[in-house]
């Protein structure tokens, strides 16, 4: 497993939190075109606007789904890479940074590290199992 391996988890879920907040806007925008009260209609042109806005809507909610699975199969192959590891500091390491998203100078804070720290840990084992690996 590498850093750009871990760090998909992280990507994800902020791909997921844009798309929320997208699908916020989307819902506010079709709730105030329908909230168009004593307005006069011409030939459903409303109607079909409204339409196309639920039709997107559901498009997003639909990429916010795959978007979750996707997040779950990313946070499954983490857990079970966490697993294999043997050092404690370096199980905490990988989930304050990769599935909490904490930044670095926080995660060395809490196992009372230099900032630069748990960064190196991380770097030194991941390239001690890639030369293990190699070698099987």
């Amino acid at each position: 497993m590498t850093i750009q391996e871990l760090s998909r988890y992280h990507a994800i879920t902020i791909e997921i939190e844009q798309i929320t907040k997208n699908l916020k806007e989307l819902e506010n925008t079709v709730i105030s075109s329908k909230e168009l009260n004593g307005m006069p209609k011409a030939l459903n042109i409303t109607g079909s606007s409204v339409e196309n806005l639920l039709l997107k809507k559901e498009k997003l909610e639909n990429l916010l789904n795959e978007k979750k699975e996707l997040l779950l199969d990313e946070h499954l192959k983490i857990e079970n890479f966490l697993k294999t590891v043997q050092d404690d500091n370096i199980r905490i390491i990988i989930r304050s940074r990769f599935i909490d998203g904490k930044n670095w100078h926080d995660i060395a804070k809490s196992l009372n590290f230099d900032r630069t720290t748990p960064y190196y840990q991380l770097k030194k084992y991941l390239e001690s199992i890639k030369d293990e690996i190699v070698q099987d």
